[in-house]
């Protein structure tokens, strides 16, 4: 009989205590996810501010006003963007601030990247899906330039994020024996996962992603309700130890545009 109390005692505080830390960490996904989208929103803000400028507005891509303009909100938004720069109406590099030593790629045609396809067509902020360069994985944000009295196209201000150096300002990236983060882009495209760092870049449905998961039926579904829109949270073990995995869209200006995942070993509860 003492021994049976015991394991009921035990089996409830268990329950208890997951319980409590299910909450918690429904709580603290919400706001690692309003945290980021707030971010992304104050870095779009600064692009709308540089594209709506007086030198842009007259045509300026290249003069010194602007250059001057860009390099203040470059200082002041080096925490959250490694790139920012102006293309042309001919989708030309005219104009680019980035870390010290890096390629500055004026004079470098963009035609044929999505997001400046993207930007042109929808004239609309356009935040980009992840392209790797130099073994660095980045994300796009972009905002037109369109002269407010004759709606004529002038070009795009852009700003380039490294997705691993920038979500790790909210979580853990790269150890996967403790509570980490995984995001998303709305292609299902990794942008961090610290359960495997040679998984960034890689669709989460695809060969590889599901040769690690095991094809783990619980996470896959948790996935595709995740990029539909919505929150929630599963307990899986697709052979790396049980998981807590609760899950929260990045919302920016009202919409979905990346998704997270935080995770936790349920062993560390």
């Amino acid at each position: 009989l003492f021994f049976y109390l015991q394991s009921i005692t035990e089996s409830n505080i268990r329950d208890s205590l997951f319980e409590q830390q299910k909450m918690r960490q429904m709580e603290s996904t919400q706001q690692i996810s309003e945290h980021i989208g707030s971010d992304i929103s104050l870095a779009t803000a600064m692009l709308e501010t540089l594209a709506n400028s007086f030198y842009l507005q007259q045509g300026d891509v290249a003069g010194d006003g602007i250059k001057k303009l860009m390099k203040d909100k470059y200082i002041q938004f080096n925490t959250i963007i490694d790139r920012l720069f102006i293309l042309d109406k001919d989708d030309i590099m005219v104009n680019s601030f980035a870390p010290r030593g890096s390629e500055t790629f004026l004079g470098i045609d963009f035609s044929f990247r999505n997001w400046v396809k993207e930007t042109r067509k929808g004239l609309t902020p356009v935040f980009s899906a992840g392209f790797e360069r130099q073994d660095v994985y980045r994300i796009f944000i972009t905002y037109p330039v369109i002269n407010r009295e004759t709606s004529q196209y002038i070009g795009l201000v852009g700003a380039s994020i490294p997705t691993v150096n920038f979500f790790a300002h909210y979580g853990n990236v790269r150890d996967i024996n403790s509570q980490f983060l995984v995001v998303l882009d709305r292609n299902a495209t990794l942008l961090v996962v610290g359960a495997n760092q040679d998984l960034i870049g890689k669709n989460f449905f695809g060969y590889e992603v599901q040769q690690f998961i095991n094809h783990n039926r619980l996470l896959n579904n948790l996935t595709q309700n995740l990029l539909a829109g919505n929150f929630g949270y599963t307990v899986y073990d697709y052979g790396e130890g049980e998981r807590l995995t609760t899950v929260y869209p990045i919302f920016v200006n009202d919409k979905p545009i990346y998704f997270i995942q935080l995770v936790t070993p349920t062993s560390q509860i």
